[in-house]
């Protein structure tokens, strides 16, 4: 698949078949957030792979009890390591910029093997770290479901170029 056609037809799926995930694009998904690029090239990332139902069940208390955390096979987590306070000279906190290209790159990869996934931000981060024993300095930026979609879902439209695009001046 070429990015521009899973760019296309990637959405945010909210809804799972139960089919598991084959190990091999499981291993392609968490290669494609690890090739990610970073600020400064730190890397300072780690990526928690849940699959248990009985610790998907426990994520899912602690996210507002979104269905998909127990209907997707796989629960990724993706989390900030040492120094995710540091701020780049743009002023910004590296740490969720760094784990938002982590993710956009694993959902790319994700979709163009024929999986879902969904960026949730919607989940009390204390209480994930305590289910994941995640230790006091590292971050946990979002989870991501990855299965096999459903189908039940359409893809929502996204605005035009000419609403979203400023040449030279905002």
């Amino acid at each position: 698949m070429e990015v521009m056609e899973a760019l296309l037809q990637r959405q945010s799926v909210k809804s799972y078949l139960p089919t598991p995930v084959e190990p091999e694009k499981l291993e392609q998904v968490l290669e494609a957030g690890r090739l990610a690029p970073s600020a400064f090239n730190h890397q300072y990332r780690r990526f928690i792979v849940v699959d248990d139902p009985a610790v998907k069940h426990l994520l899912r208390e602690k996210a507002g009890a979104q269905p998909m955390i127990e209907e997707a096979p796989v629960v990724l987590v993706l989390c900030a390591t040492e120094e995710t306070d540091f701020v780049m000279p743009c002023g910004e906190c590296s740490a969720p910029v760094d784990m938002a290209l982590c993710g956009a790159y694993m959902m790319l990869q994700a979709c163009a093997l024929g999986l879902g996934t969904c960026w949730l931000g919607a989940f009390d981060a204390q209480s994930v770290k305590a289910v994941l024993k995640i230790p006091p300095q590292v971050r946990v930026i979002t989870m991501m479901p990855l299965g096999y979609h459903d189908g039940t879902q359409p893809r929502k439209p996204r605005k035009p170029l000419e609403e979203i695009v400023g040449h030279n001046c905002y």
